[in-house]
């Protein structure tokens, strides 16, 4: 009878260790079970196509306070702004040094869009494209704001989880900002940001 049960709990601790292999258990590996929301966004160059890894991404809730989104890095993070690319990658796999995540967001919370601080050398001229190849140019401001015209994504404007159904991971796809070079003039804007 000892023998059976210490069996049936040998198997018991090994089917707990093993649904926890393989980046949270699931088939595809590198991923986790999601219980809040969790959103990507690249910021990149618009000539170069290179990431824009000095700029800084926010989501402007409806109180326009901004919620900061972190960086992925190569290594070890070195400031709370930041996620090492080995844990953003048990997000979502795919995910590249210089990109941008935001985790961990609950489904109350209601946003009007993300702003963007560009880097000194770049215009405020932005090129969002959404995976859906969709593209609207805007302005961004030098400070955030709450109105549309001058916040990314803001057609995803409300409450989290009435905008974006269950708890998942959201790509809000590449931001292009144009650099201040007069061989490279921006492109025009769709909706002036006032």
């Amino acid at each position: 009878m000892k023998r059976w049960i210490a069996g049936t709990w040998m198997a018991v601790l090994t089917a707990l260790a093993l649904s926890g292999c393989g980046g949270g258990g699931t088939a595809g590996g590198g991923q986790q079970v999601l219980t809040d929301y969790a959103f990507v966004i690249r910021v990149l160059d618009l000539s170069s196509k290179a990431r824009l890894t000095d700029a800084e991404v926010y989501f402007i809730t409806a109180s326009g306070d901004r919620l900061p989104w972190q960086k992925v890095v190569v290594g070890s993070p070195s400031n709370p702004n930041e996620i090492s690319l080995t844990l953003a990658r048990t997000v979502r796999s795919d995910l590249r040094e210089g990109d941008f995540l935001l985790r961990n967001v609950p489904g109350t919370l209601v946003v009007r869009g993300i702003w963007i601080r560009r880097p000194a050398g770049y215009t405020a001229v932005a090129r969002h494209t959404t995976p859906e190849n969709i593209k609207r140019t805007i302005q961004l401001p030098d400070e955030p704001n709450t109105a549309p015209g001058c916040l990314i994504a803001s057609n995803k404007a409300g409450e989290i989880r009435q905008v974006f159904g269950a708890p998942q991971v959201i790509d809000f796809g590449v931001v292009e900002i144009a650099p201040d070079r007069p061989d490279i003039p921006p492109p025009p804007v769709d909706e002036p940001c006032p």
